[in-house]
């Protein structure tokens, strides 16, 4: 079996993340793919500045999200144990 580039990992990373959750994730499903303990956790590292995504506000939309893609990138170029 060939192996895959860095690309088509990130592109089946964003494929999977996508189906799952479509583009936004909000808080609890940030929570979920990051293992954090809680909701409140992810929030305390946003304003930390160490969760690893950005998280966005929407208009008409209560609560804060991150883009699918991004959470995929961050999972992607994270260090190997």
């Amino acid at each position: 079996m060939p192996k895959l580039s860095q690309d088509q990992k990130l592109e089946m990373r964003i494929s999977v993340i996508r189906d799952k959750y479509g583009e936004l994730l909000n808080l609890v499903q940030v929570a979920e793919v990051f293992k954090y303990s809680t909701v409140d956790a992810v929030r305390k590292a946003h304003s930390r500045g160490s969760l690893p995504v950005a998280l966005y506000k929407f208009e008409r939309k209560e609560g804060l999200f991150a883009k699918a893609d991004e959470v995929a990138k961050a999972i992607e170029s994270m260090p190997e144990a």
